[in-house]
């Protein structure tokens, strides 16, 4: 946004959540990504006659998890209610939905947003439903897949707390580590199984909410910031022209960097829910309780904290630990293991990171664990390998699943540590560079680091470089 924006920005958000339950929301029918279309549903999740919905109560135990870490008032008692609306991919012709009684409400979420800071973003509500099918177009035909038909949805609403596309942006990429955290959605919005509508007004400073209009096709944190800081700036160029803004939902176009009037809304929409006739209430018991509890966890943000004042990490190095579950937990028990915090850090966030892209693997799935990083990390400091050598070495554990030491002792890759064996090495170099040699003893410096070079060139890379540099310093008689 530019420094110059002189209007005050409302920023609300209504972010869909598809969760990891094994089964749909209301009937048996698997909940499963990328299956070939029409082949996960039955006749309650195509709506037919006569059905009757039954709550998937994991998805309930989901949704008081979240309406809990989000500091929400849970419901002693929630409900649902049929959302009435015609759409070809709604076979019911209604959605079941919460209303009155949805599963959290009055809740906060502290996230850092960047350059503003970390500050609490109200919750307005938290509740469950059913995702509609999917449309697919092509051409002048329009196909439609019933798999996502009845997916468990989490629906969070924020209040109109944000105040540029970059907090948002912030925001969101806080909320899928808040939900990938508890385990109950990867958030992936590229896949679909995390949607962001965002609900923006403009208005001059103190006069409050402006008139409201939303934005809705967006894809990733990226874009939701590009959407709303595009609009913020289209709503101010009608107003300093003049203008009216009318309340309206517009559709982001990615390939245009700009909103487009989707359809005109003068007023709220009106889907005259009414209590869902085939479910009674759910009143969770205390068994029920004490499971969401135990599910959960420290939170992104309290986890990124502790990471920099526990471990003494920088602000960066706690970015990149605490932006993954898995990778938190890997780093914490390398660090029990006797492994020193920061060195482990820098593994992490570069040669290890490097390892899962180039093979396309996530932590859960590499065959490094927290035992193998540590003794990768302490076969350097006890000096019986290089750090070029535990390259190698962390290659090995990706390329053939093996342990550090065995992987070391097969290959013969143990440092070079003997005084006489290494003085017999730095002779020959030396001897076979006698120009090389008088130049650095005449002050040439820069070259002894081109006979080191020549030296572990010799060994393969295996000399242990402290103890060589001191004995070609003793040769050379130069001070190091």
């Amino acid at each position: 946004m530019s420094t110059s924006f002189r209007y005050e920005i409302f920023i609300g958000l209504e972010i869909h959540i598809h969760l990891k339950t094994e089964s749909k929301m209301f009937c048996s029918c698997p909940a499963r990504y990328g299956d070939e279309p029409n082949i996960n549903v039955c006749p309650v999740c195509l709506g037919y006659p006569g059905t009757l919905p039954q709550v998937n109560e994991k998805a309930m135990e989901f949704g008081y998890l979240v309406a809990k870490a989000l500091k929400c008032r849970t419901a002693v008692k929630t409900s649902f209610a049929r959302k009435n609306y015609f759409y070809p991919d709604m076979p019911k012709n209604y959605q079941i939905s919460q209303f009155d009684e949805p599963v959290g409400v009055e809740g906060v979420m502290e996230a850092d947003l960047g350059p503003s800071g970390t500050r609490g973003i109200r919750i307005h509500d938290v509740h469950l439903e059913e995702d509609a099918g999917k449309m697919i177009h092509a051409g002048d035909v329009t196909l439609l897949d019933f798999n996502r038909a009845g997916y468990p949805l989490l629906e969070i609403v924020t209040e109109p707390d944000l105040k540029s596309g970059e907090e948002t942006e912030a925001f969101l990429r806080d909320f899928q580590r808040l939900v990938r955290y508890l385990g109950v959605s990867d958030g992936n919005m590229d896949e679909g199984s995390m949607k962001c509508d965002a609900n923006i007004s403009i208005n001059h400073p103190g006069k409050g909410l402006g008139t409201k209009v939303e934005l809705k096709n967006m894809n990733s944190p990226r874009f939701v910031r590009l959407a709303l800081n595009h609009e913020a700036e289209r709503q101010s160029a009608v107003l300093d022209a003049g203008g009216k803004l009318v309340q309206e939902t517009r559709l982001w176009n990615e390939n245009r960097d700009m909103t487009e009037t989707m359809r005109r809304k003068e007023a709220a929409d009106d889907y005259r829910y009414f209590p869902e006739p085939d479910m009674p209430p759910f009143q969770p018991d205390s068994d029920f309780l004490i499971r969401v509890e135990n599910g959960l966890v420290e939170l992104p943000l309290d986890k990124k904290r502790r990471l920099e004042s526990e471990y003494n990490l920088t602000t960066e190095q706690a970015e990149f630990i605490h932006d993954d579950a898995a990778t938190a937990d890997l780093f914490e028990k390398t660090v029990r293991s006797g492994a020193e915090a920061r060195n482990v850090a820098a593994w992490l966030s570069s040669d290890v990171r490097k390892m899962l892209n180039q093979y396309g693997l996530s932590l859960s799935q590499a065959p490094l664990d927290s035992s193998r990083l540590s003794s990768l990390l302490n076969l350097i400091d006890e000096g019986r390998i290089s750090g070029k050598i535990a390259k190698k070495v962390l290659e090995k554990i990706f390329d053939e699943d093996d342990d550090p030491l065995s992987i070391i002792e097969r290959e013969g890759w143990s440092q070079i540590s003997d005084p006489a064996v290494l003085t017999e090495m730095i002779n020959l170099v030396l001897t076979e560079n006698p120009d090389v040699v008088e130049a650095v003893r005449g002050g040439d410096v820069r070259q002894r680091g081109w006979l080191m070079g020549q030296v572990m060139k010799a060994s393969d890379g295996k000399a242990a470089p402290e103890l060589s540099g001191r004995i070609l310093d003793e040769k050379l008689g130069v001070e190091a």
